[in-house]
């Protein structure tokens, strides 16, 4: 057996079997962390460490120049050492789990997907497990992470980007409370839920961007010059109103042009209702000229995975939001300042022309499809009026106001609407 040597990937592939027996090489970067290589020629990170008053080796995993690296493997390390002097036993999860705290963040996540299967927002949680929680925390084991782990992990999510990313920080507490509200009955040792009071960001501000006439002008003429499916989709958001994901996700058979109505169906609409969207002429000439992909029944199937809607949103729309302040000025090589905006923003664009051209209040609720405000509560349950005909009209009417704006065309054709 060797002493300590300083690893790297290139000398734990040149590390020559033993003719019997095995041979280990430990770490001098993490103490505990050893390379263990048989006379089969398999190199397998251990951690040797008292565990209970006794030495034990604890398997880290087997290593692989691209799948399981040294750095793999130290990362690894350093989480099941802090488990062990944490009091906990990573030996615990290679043996049959019986409800008690034996299974790392990563195992119980399977268990906890399927249990979840059946919500409109399993994506999202699958999503954000995925990126954000189990490539930090996933080989803890569940009942030894703490509040301080916690914290830790949201603040590396607000700030740890290019950019703050406050909203996303809070979805992941969200999620993570809601896995270790489900997960605490699994958990014999665990007592109090770990995201219960760590900290995480201010909930935002709610953002009152609303584009000016100016902008849906230059907006739309820059989205004129957009292929699939940035154009048309854009101007699709503008005309309805509806949310990003259910324009981009949309299938074909949502819609029926000769009706001229689109149905979005109830498990994908946020609030879980379905939701008929009236479709303007202008929505219904737009929808007419997007071609059909073979093989998708999506309306804006994503290049690289036909049976999925549309994604990369952000960067889509910073590069429009550029071409955008050169509309405005009128000189590419000095283009104007056109404050940041959301796709989610063209909904109150829309929400805020309502208003302008006099439809009421539940109407413009309704075409949004909210359940708050003046359709929440009682009046939600009682009312089941869908306002489908004030909300054709009122799509109408924004849709006229859009061409107006657009092409210049005089606002004494505009009618205001009293519902």
């Amino acid at each position: 057996m060797a002493g300590a040597i300083g690893l790297t990937d290139a000398k734990i592939k040149g590390l020559k079997a033993p003719e019997k027996g095995q041979a280990e090489y430990a770490d001098k970067v993490v103490s505990g962390l050893r390379i263990r290589i048989g006379a089969s020629g398999t190199r397998t990170f251990i951690i040797r460490k008292r565990i209970g008053g006794r030495i034990a080796n604890v398997t880290v995993g087997r290593f692989h120049d691209q799948r399981f690296t040294l750095t793999d493997a130290r990362k690894k390390a350093r989480t099941l050492l802090n488990d062990i002097e944490g009091g906990a036993d990573p030996r615990g999860e290679t043996r049959k789990a019986t409800g008690a705290g034996a299974g790392t963040i990563r195992t119980l996540f399977g268990d906890y997907k399927k249990a979840k299967a059946g919500k409109r927002s399993i994506s999202e949680i699958e999503r954000i497990f995925e990126k954000y929680v189990l490539p930090e925390i996933g080989d803890r084991l569940a009942d030894s992470v703490t509040r301080a782990d916690v914290t830790r992990l949201i603040d590396g999510v607000a700030t740890g980007g290019g950019k703050p990313t406050p909203v996303m920080a809070r979805a992941v507490a969200a999620q993570l409370s809601a896995f270790y509200s489900w997960a605490m009955p699994r958990l014999h040792r665990l007592e109090v839920n770990p995201c219960r009071d760590a900290g995480k960001p201010d909930k935002p501000k709610a953002r009152e961007r609303v584009l000016s006439n100016d902008e849906l002008k230059a907006l739309w003429a820059v989205l004129e010059g957009e292929g699939l499916p940035w154009g048309p989709a854009v101007k699709l958001l503008i005309l309805t109103g509806q949310r990003r994901d259910e324009v981009f996700s949309a299938d074909r058979a949502e819609f029926d042009l000769e009706a001229k109505l689109w149905t979005i169906p109830g498990d994908r609409a946020k609030n879980g209702k379905a939701h008929l969207v009236p479709l303007s002429k202008s929505a219904v000439t737009l929808l007419e000229a997007v071609p059909v992909i073979d093989g998708s029944a999506k309306l804006f199937p994503s290049r690289a995975d036909p049976k999925r809607g549309a994604s990369g949103f952000s960067r889509a729309l910073a590069r429009i939001i550029g071409d955008m302040g050169k509309e405005l000025s009128g000189d590419d090589d000095n283009p104007a300042t056109v404050e940041h905006f959301t796709l989610h923003d063209l909904r109150r664009t829309l929400a805020t022309g309502l208003q302008r051209l006099g439809v009421r209040l539940e109407v413009t609720e309704a075409v949004l499809n909210h359940v708050g405000g003046t359709r929440g509560g009682l009046v939600g349950v009682y009312q089941r009026h869908e306002f489908l005909d004030e909300k054709r009209h009122a799509l109408d009417a924004w849709a006229a106001e859009v061409e107006r704006i657009v092409t210049g065309t005089d606002r004494d054709n505009v009618v205001r609407l009293n519902g």
